[in-house]
């Protein structure tokens, strides 16, 4: 299979992984390294970044932090020099997309850290769901089943932001005129 892209070879790909990982300010997952890095170019592949990636944890270059779940990963002073070192060999359309891409995975990281829900169940078929945005807003919603406060915690989880802007314009309407207008 041909693959287009500027990426082809092994160090190359080392390269991009340690000049993506030096964008980010704090430990990722290996499956964000991947999201992040396979956006810049597609010369290729996820057994390739896979077996680069994992050739720079025992170099020293890349560090796997404790984390919760999944293992994390930062870039090391090591792995920052190289980089300093190497990172004219990235085109620059790749170190371009690198740069963006970073950008969108900090965002996520970042709107998912600051999205919470919470399930408390008073009694048999009476459950209060509390679904926060940090420092932007709160709801708590009385419930009657556990898979009825699953479904609104993914639809919050997924759409937070449209239902913050529902609700403002809820909030805001003009309710006073609005019954003026409907009284004949």
């Amino acid at each position: 299979m041909v693959r287009h892209g500027f990426i082809h070879s092994k160090e190359d790909i080392k390269f991009l992984i340690l000049f993506a990982m030096d964008l980010l300010p704090f430990p990722v997952s290996f499956s964000t390294v991947v999201d992040l890095t396979t956006w810049c170019d597609e010369g290729f592949g996820y057994f390739e970044l896979s077996e680069a990636f994992y050739e720079m944890v025992p170099t020293g270059h890349i560090e796997e932090v404790p984390g919760d779940g999944e293992p994390a990963y930062h870039i090391t002073d090591k792995g920052r020099e190289a980089i300093r070192v190497f990172e004219k060999q990235l085109p620059y359309p790749v170190r371009e997309a690198a740069q963006r891409s970073a950008l969108r995975v900090v965002r996520q990281i970042r709107r998912d850290a600051a999205i919470h829900t919470t399930v408390t169940e008073r009694a048999a078929n009476d459950l209060t769901i509390r679904m926060e945005m940090e420092q932007v807003f709160a709801i708590e919603m009385d419930v009657v089943s556990r898979g009825q406060a699953a479904m609104l915690e993914r639809t919050f989880k997924n759409n937070a932001e449209a239902i913050y802007q529902t609700l403002l314009g809820a909030m805001t309407a003009d309710y006073e005129t609005e019954k003026e207008d409907e009284t004949p």
